[in-house]
Order: C-alpha cells, then sequence, then structure tokens
C-alpha cells in the first residue's frame, strides 16, 4: 500500500512503488496531441518495454491514493518518488535507478519525447481511464543541478467541483459574490497565492455568472488559452501576428459584450481601453492575479499600471481571495471542548461553540510499544489512511470595495498593514477570522489554520 503507515522491509520497499508481482492495473497510457496512428503505434511499442508495468502503477496508485502530483528526482543514486496528496507532499520508498530510469524511457517514447534527453525541459499530456474515471495527466522533465526532474499534474478530465458551495464558500459570502460578479460598471478581481487553486475558482465563478442575459467575452494569450466555459466566447492573440491585444481588443468591442474577461490585463493600453469601456459604456470587467491576500491583490494591480491607478481605484468593486486548508477526516475526528481561554483568544462567545475538532494522527511506529516495549497494534482509519485529513478546501477573503474604502485605499495603498486595519475596523472578515469559522464550524483544525497563517 503506498500511502500506507506500515514500515516495510528493506527488501519490499521496490515492490511497494512498481506493484512487485501484483496484477497489472486496468489503465492505458494514450498520448495527447499525437496523430492517431502514430500514438497506436508508440502504445504498443512501449507495452514490449521493461518499464511499462512500473509506469502504469506509478500512475494508478497515485489515482488511488488521490494524489494529484508526482515528482520524481533523479539523482546517480536513485530516484526519490513524492506524491502530493490534500497539498501535502509524502516521500515513497526510494526506486532503484534502473527502474526509474525504464519507467521514464516509457513516458516518453509514449509521448512521442526523447529519451535520451536529460536536460532540456520536455512537455506532454497524456489521458488515461482508471476507476471509471477519466484523467487527464500533464507531463514535465528537465535537467536540475542533482540529476533530473520529472513532474505530473493529475486531473480529472471533467471537474469534480462545479459550485463556490463545493469549494467552501459560505452561503452570505457566495451571495455577496455573486452580486459583484453579476454588477454593472465596475472590476473585479479573483485572486490566490500561486498553487492555491486560482484556476479551479476562475473557472467556477466564471461558470455560476449570470450569462444568459449578458454577453461575456474572454481575450486571452493563444499559448496559454484557458479550457472554454459554456456562455463565455474566447478571442485569442498572438504574439508576432497581427492578432495583436489592441486589435483583438477592437475586434471585441464593436460587437459590444456586456462583460470584458481577462486572465490578465495585458497592458497599459488594454488597461485604458477598459477602463473607457467601463465608464463611457457602462461595461463591466472580471479579472485574475496572484496574489496572497485581497489588499496585495489590489496593491499589485496598482503597481503594474500606476498611469491608471486613480482610475483602477474608481471602478474596482471587489476583490475575492482564497487560500486552501485540509479537511478533518469526519470518520475519525475528536472532538474536543474548548477552555473559555481559548475562545476568548479566538473571539468566540462562550458558550457559542461547544466542541472543536482534532485530526486523529497514530503515533510513529516506535512510540506504538507497550510498557514493556513490545509493539502494539494502533488501529489506522480507512477512510483517511491514518492522516487525519480527507480532501481540501478554501477559505476565502472577501474585500467589498465602497466609496469609503476606494478613499482609504488612495491614501493608503502604500502602507498595506495600515490598509488591513481600517478595512478590519468595518467588520472585514481576515483569512483568520474566517479560518476560526471553519474551526467552529467542525470543518478543520486550529492546527490547521495555524499552519495556513504561517505560510506553510
Amino acid at each position: 500500500m503506498v500511502f500506507g503507515r506500515k514500515k516495510k522491509k528493506e527488501a519490499d520497499q521496490g515492490a511497494a512503488v512498481v506493484g512487485g508481482d501484483a496484477p497489472l492495473p486496468a489503465l492505458e497510457i494514450k498520448p495527447i496531441g499525437i496523430n492517431k496512428d502514430e500514438a497506436t503505434g508508440l502504445i504498443i511499442a512501449c507495452k514490449q518495454l521493461p518499464g511499462y508495468p512500473i509506469a502504469l502503477v506509478l500512475i494508478a496508485n497515485a489515482i488511488s491514493g488521490r494524489a494529484d502530483r508526482i515528482l520524481i528526482d533523479y539523482s546517480a543514486q536513485g530516484a526519490v518518488v513524492r506524491y502530493r496528496l490534500d497539498g501535502m507532499w509524502e516521500t515513497l520508498p526510494a526506486m532503484d535507478r534502473a527502474s526509474a530510469d525504464a519507467a521514464l524511457v516509457v513516458y516518453k517514447k509514449i509521448l512521442g519525447l526523447n529519451p535520451a534527453e536529460r536536460r532540456a525541459r520536455q512537455d506532454g499530456k497524456f489521458a488515461t481511464n482508471f476507476k471509471d474515471i477519466d484523467w487527464v495527466v500533464s507531463f514535465t522533465s528537465m535537467g536540475v543541478p542533482s540529476g533530473e526532474r520529472v513532474l505530473f499534474s493529475i486531473d480529472r478530465k471533467k471537474p469534480l467541483l462545479k459550485t463556490l458551495g463545493d469549494l467552501g464558500m459560505r452561503d452570505g459570502m457566495q451571495e455577496q459574490f455573486k452580486a459583484m460578479m453579476n454588477g454593472h460598471e465596475g472590476l473585479i478581481i479573483i485572486s490566490a497565492p500561486a498553487t492555491h487553486g486560482l484556476p479551479t475558482t476562475w473557472r467556477i465563478a466564471l461558470e455560476n455568472a449570470d450569462k444568459f442575459v449578458r454577453d461575456w467575452v474572454s481575450i486571452e494569450n493563444k499559448k496559454d488559452a484557458d479550457p472554454e466555459i459554456i456562455n463565455v466566447t474566447q478571442y485569442f492573440y498572438e504574439d508576432g501576428t497581427a492578432d495583436t491585444p489592441e486589435a483583438v481588443f477592437e475586434k471585441v468591442r464593436l460587437k459590444q459584450p456586456d462583460v470584458f474577461v481577462l486572465p490578465s490585463l495585458i497592458n497599459g493600453d488594454i488597461v485604458e481601453s477598459v477602463l473607457n469601456q467601463i465608464n463611457t459604456e457602462h461595461k463591466h470587467a472580471v479579472t485574475r492575479v496572484v496574489a496572497n491576500d485581497a489588499f496585495d491583490a489590489v496593491i499589485q494591480v496598482l503597481s503594474a499600471y500606476p498611469n491608471h491607478a486613480k482610475s483602477l481605484i474608481k471602478v474596482m468593486q471587489g476583490v475575492l481571495n482564497q487560500r486552501l486548508i485540509r479537511r478533518l477526516c469526519d470518520n475519525c475526528k475528536q472532538p474536543y471542548q474548548p477552555t473559555p481561554q481559548l475562545l476568548q483568544k479566538l473571539g468566540i462567545p462562550a458558550g457559542r461553540v461547544p466542541k472543536l475538532y482534532n485530526p486523529t494522527v497514530p503515533p510513529p511506529p516506535e512510540q506504538r510499544v507497550d510498557a514493556k516495549g513490545n509493539p502494539v497494534e494502533f488501529e489506522i482509519c480507512k477512510r483517511c489512511n491514518g492522516r487525519g485529513y480527507l480532501g481540501r478546501m478554501a477559505i476565502f477573503e472577501l474585500l467589498t470595495i465602497d466609496d469609503t474604502m476606494r478613499q482609504a485605499i488612495a491614501k493608503l495603498a502604500s502602507k498595506p498593514d495600515e490598509l488591513r486595519k481600517f478595512a478590519k475596523s468595518r467588520n472585514h472578515l481576515s483569512f483568520q477570522e474566517e479560518g476560526i469559522l471553519a474551526c467552529a464550524l467542525g470543518v478543520t483544525s486550529l492546527q490547521e489554520i495555524q499552519r495556513l497563517m504561517s505560510g506553510k
């Protein structure tokens, strides 16, 4: 069991990774973006390679264990394999270099890449079906000082999360945010730190907006195009062609859409055009930015376009920011009664929350002994496999920008901490307060919120 907590003997470590004598998992690797006949030939050829079983088992074990990333670091001594589960990396038993190389040859050959190239970056995608679910796996390999690094990103072909509620957003906040998205004559910013699910929230926010009575259009770089969203018409600009961002925007403007969707604000000329559409044509616009919180998102946009800062502040209506946290496993989470002192520290009125929850995490193997040092069996939760957490959710910060907030932004943009204090004085809920609320609802733990706030 790849994600198990039981300690394996050294001789069994290779089998834990590659599957030993177990039958091959019921999946195939089907390259994406390659001619069908060529792809069929590559698949047939790779099935004859010695590393094919290893390549399949690595993917199957990751999907079975709910991992969304596989990271393999190659060195002269061997290969270290890590799976990312619920945002946390777990290291598997080491693989010998020969087995790891054999698997890598399969991945590269089946994707039409060069197995002999171990330094330059190589990218590809393949599809697979496992446990009646279609998956898309992105592959990247590149040389690093210690050898070579390979990263797999595993995604469902059909996204599982479809609503803001699925992400973890409170009902009251959903109503506020939807009102912003469906508003008029303003700019909405959707943001999150790197690796905290911004693409997913961006997609869901657009999918849940009212696109049936208004015309939504997106202007995107063709090489970084987002997946298609129903009732959002995509227009692409392309470097080195006549389809410049400015030319595409002018083409789109003539169609008189109601909402401009901009994954990036692109440049100052586009910002000026968007501002003109908002101010004179009463249009709406949505953009996104990687940022640590809502205030960081505002400051980044203003800093990127200082010549338009005053005008941008005037049209900003709201900023959504999110961070991902782990959910407690409902099967094994442990309730406890918080002390009055703890409730006071958390800002929760006495008696309001009768219990909070901790994760159940088994002790390390060396501590699973009795007073005489004899091994003691410790029952591990089968649902979360002894992690104490199962799945992730988002904690959201929603900044509403009214005239008073606009004045504060104009004065305090260079003093973000003071801007945050001002917002708090107006009952703006920070990540810490939203996190405490999630703890009070029993969906996560104080330890997880502390980890989130510490940036780990």
